[in-house]
């Protein structure tokens, strides 16, 4: 009886075996291969729509921080062009005075240097404007193609 029962054990192990085999052979069908792949191509579209919304929210930083800049520096070079103006119109009542044509000459350096600060912080404004409108429109494109591939 124990011979028997071990004779229907090994029977019933080697065929086990021989289904776990040929399951083994034939692997994974094409269509959960494309199905896979489908999904890998979705998930890289989405990592880059998540790398595009953190340029984009890095570029809105930025702006608001050069906007706040040019504030500064605009109202910075409107007093020293004042105050450029105070000194020349001093200088030229003392025209001998050569203390305040060196302090003239320094105040109208300083309303150069903020006019043109105030100017290159204008053109970094207009080029971050230009990267936020080109991000946001892949941005969008990168949704479009998303949404497409998960209605399919």
């Amino acid at each position: 009886m124990m011979k028997n029962f071990l004779t229907k054990f090994l029977t019933l192990a080697l065929l086990l075996i021989t289904v776990t085999a040929i399951k083994a052979q034939n692997g994974v069908s094409p269509d959960s291969i494309k199905t896979l792949k489908e999904h890998k191509e979705l998930l890289k579209q989405k990592t880059e729509l998540n790398k595009q919304k953190l340029k984009l929210a890095d570029y809105q930083n930025d702006l608001i921080d050069s906007q706040k800049d040019l504030k500064d520096a605009n109202e910075k070079a409107k007093k020293s062009a004042a105050k450029s103006k105070e000194y020349s119109a001093e200088m030229a009542a003392n025209a001998g005075d050569t203390r305040k044509a060196k302090s003239a000459s320094k105040i109208a350096k300083r309303a150069s240097k903020a006019s043109k600060r105030a100017a290159n912080l204008t053109s970094r404004i207009e080029k971050t404007q230009r990267n936020i409108s080109k991000t946001k429109d892949k941005i969008t494109s990168l949704q479009q193609k998303i949404d497409t591939m998960t209605t399919e």
